[in-house]
């Protein structure tokens, strides 16, 4: 058995940084395409954001080497795609690289500066005010069913929700609203898009 320190925890995947909108003359957007040009970089990919995992744990999942998962990982780490969110030692005392997400997600675009700017704009409103909307959501737990749980009071004896909390209605009606808002930014863009093809 090992005396060094072995982390088997759960690492934390969640991405908490800003997102990064890159266009096509951006300089780290040929870093990013040559990282993901092929299809088992992609793969990788998809893995290391499916669940934090070690060069050999992702290599037994894809079926491939521990030296070609090694590769294809430094170069996604190098294009920002991927981060070493943690390390643990093996039984023999080898430091092993657990690789997860990259704590700001890439967004690849493809349009004019105009519109990337306005895309990035509306990426930030729209994770403000799902924050906002959680946020208040867990403050009116608090303030009016007296609950850390978005307002849910669970009866100790029978394991029961008591009632239908307050905090769960605004949250609900929130992110549905927010959805709504979504879906008519998405159908005026696909509109003003196809007026435009019309008018050529």
């Amino acid at each position: 058995m090992s005396l060094l320190p072995y982390s088997d925890t759960d690492v934390d995947a969640r991405q908490k940084g800003e997102i990064q909108v890159l266009g096509m003359d951006d300089e780290e957007t040929n870093e990013v395409l040559s990282a993901i040009s092929s299809t088992t970089a992609r793969k990788i990919l998809t893995e290391v954001y499916t669940e934090p995992a070690t060069p050999s744990e992702i290599a037994d999942r894809t079926g491939g080497s521990v030296q070609n998962v090694s590769y294809h990982l430094t170069k996604l780490e190098d294009a920002g795609a991927i981060e070493v969110a943690d390390t643990r030692y093996s039984e023999k005392g080898q430091e092993m690289r657990i690789y997860g997400p990259s704590d700001e997600p890439i967004v690849l675009f493809v349009g004019t500066e105009e519109r990337q700017a306005g895309l990035l704009s509306r990426l930030k409103q729209l994770v403000s005010a799902v924050g906002v909307v959680i946020a208040t959501s867990f403050a009116i737990g608090i303030v009016v069913d007296d609950s850390m749980l978005f307002g849910i009071q669970m009866n100790a004896s029978a394991g029961q929700v008591t009632g239908f909390p307050l905090a769960i209605g605004f949250l609900i009606g929130g992110l549905f609203s927010l959805l709504l808002v979504g879906l008519w930014i998405g159908w005026n863009w696909y509109s003003n898009r196809e007026n435009a093809q019309n008018s050529i």
